[in-house]
Order: C-alpha cells, then sequence, then structure tokens
C-alpha cells in the first residue's frame, strides 16, 4: 500500500514539472509609471530576450519618484497554478530592487493584498536574477518596490519576467 502511494506522488509530480509552461504569453503586463518619453514599457518584460542587459527599448522603468513602484501581470484566461517566477533585473543595478516583493493575488488592488511569494531579506541586495516558486493561484502577479535606493526611490527595471505554471 506504502509502495503503490509512493508512486502515484512520484508520477503526479513529474507530471507536474513536465506541465509546466512560460504563461506570459496568455496575458498583459502593467506597471505604475513610464519614464519620462514614454519608455521602458510594462509588456517588454514579457518579450525576449532573455537577458540581464538594460536597453530602454527592452526593459521596462518606471519614473523617478519617491512612491510605491510596481510591475504587474494579468492572465487572460483567469486564474492560473503558478509554480515558479523568473525575474531578470537590469545588470548592475542590484541596489535598485533592494526590498522588493513578490505577489500572487486575485485582485489587481496595489498595494497587493495577495499571497507573498517572496520579500528581499535585509541586509545586502538582492541577486539580479532569481527563480522564486510560488505554487499559488492567482489572476495577477505583482512585483511591488516601496524601497529602492536613497538616490531615486522605488523603481522597477525588469528586462525579463517568465511565469511558470499550470
Amino acid at each position: 500500500m506504502v509502495l503503490a502511494l509512493l508512486i502515484i506522488i512520484n508520477t503526479t509530480f513529474k507530471w507536474i514539472v513536465i506541465a509546466q509552461h512560460n504563461l506570459t504569453p496568455y496575458g498583459t503586463a502593467t506597471q505604475s509609471s513610464w519614464l519620462d518619453g514614454g519608455i521602458g514599457h510594462a509588456q517588454f518584460a514579457i518579450q525576449p530576450p532573455i537577458s540581464n542587459a538594460f536597453s530602454m527599448t527592452i526593459c521596462t522603468h518606471t519614473n523617478l519618484s519617491d512612491k510605491p513602484a510596481w510591475w504587474m501581470f494579468q492572465f487572460s484566461f483567469g486564474s492560473a497554478f503558478i509554480t515558479e517566477v523568473q525575474i531578470y533585473y537590469r545588470h548592475g543595478a542590484a541596489y535598485r530592487m533592494d526590498g522588493f516583493k513578490l505577489y500572487v493575488t486575485n485582485t489587481s488592488t496595489v498595494p497587493p493584498d495577495g499571497y507573498l511569494c517572496y520579500e528581499d531579506p535585509d541586509p545586502g541586495f538582492p541577486n539580479i536574477t532569481q527563480t522564486i516558486p510560488s505554487f499559488q493561484f492567482g489572476k495577477y502577479v505583482i512585483y511591488y518596490d516601496t524601497k529602492g535606493d536613497g538616490t531615486y526611490g522605488p523603481l522597477v527595471e525588469l528586462c525579463y519576467v517568465a511565469i511558470y505554471g499550470l
């Protein structure tokens, strides 16, 4: 009986791992603001290239402000079971993402009120490339920053985001 249960669990886990897909082609991205001149659009983060190399035409960039900055992805088909989120932040700018949080939610409320998947711990700066496990159902994935750095305030400069799930 125990052996049969272990085989079922093992097989189910393999199916889940195999069935994961990048879900970003099935939704839209928005953000709290754009850099002056309308560059650094939210959609850039869900389009190739998969890289940390920064350019205003391939990475997001919110406006300089002391207000919280956010980037939000909404699924076009409703809810999804999200297994992990991969983030590629601007190369050389880990200090600007200091203190960020990642949420999976069922509402577009900002500040987010859903499941907190990750909160950047202090001290030190986060890695600019991260794979963050989630294992949550939700309609939205929200990158949220209230801290940023002391010079520019909270910013979002995402060069690529992949949201994996079922």
